[in-house]
């Protein structure tokens, strides 16, 4: 078993019986799928994101101060991190690239993917901002995000290859979207289900 990302394929052990990681890109819906299988499966949830204040608090930066630092070096920092928090406990972590980083130690790759459209009508509700600055946020999201990860580690955010399960939910209601990922969860593990 192995990280997909180079940076992270020295000899690693996964201590854990389940890892299920999650990737999308904002307001895709990651969250709230991670929620529903944390609850179904009674184990802990985690987001790339946690991963990052906790970088920022032990710098004793703002959250805006440590997204200014050089970017390869954090980005390394945070899904390294990311990858051996998962790989000590059995979880579901998500973000935008954690089945990159958590590889062939996760029993479950999820893709969650929405139209930008619709990941901008969520954040506006979500961060209670206009739908015109919440459409400008996930276009410029998207395109650093993408351009970073292709950069660093050669990852195409729009590449499907490397997940058991890709669920669009752009026009999907949360409970379709949630017994979809029942009937995975229950092929791959019943005894938790």
């Amino acid at each position: 078993m192995e990280s997909f990302i180079d940076e992270f394929k020295d000899d690693r052990e996964k201590n854990s019986d389940i890892i299920i990681a999650i990737d999308g890109m904002a307001a895709a819906g990651k969250g709230t799928v991670a929620r529903f299988i944390a609850d179904k499966l009674n184990i802990e949830h985690f987001s790339a994101s946690d991963v990052f204040y906790q970088v920022a608090d032990e710098r004793n930066l703002e959250d805006h101060e440590l997204s200014e630092e050089a970017e390869k070096e954090l980005d390394l920092e945070i899904d390294r991190r990311t990858l051996e928090r998962a790989l000590e406990q059995d979880c579901i972590v998500e973000g935008r690239i954690p089945c990159y980083a958590v590889g062939s130690f996760a029993d479950l790759k999820i893709k969650i993917k929405a139209d930008p459209s619709e990941r901008a009508r969520r954040l506006a509700g979500r961060e209670d901002i206009e739908i015109e600055e919440s459409e400008k946020i996930v276009e410029k999201r998207d395109r650093e995000d993408s351009r970073r990860y292709k950069e660093y580690y050669g990852i195409n955010t729009s590449d499907t290859e490397i997940y058991d399960i890709v669920i669009d939910n752009t026009d999907l209601s949360i409970n379709k979207q949630n017994k979809l990922v029942l009937e995975e969860l229950e092929k791959l593990f019943p005894e938790k289900v």
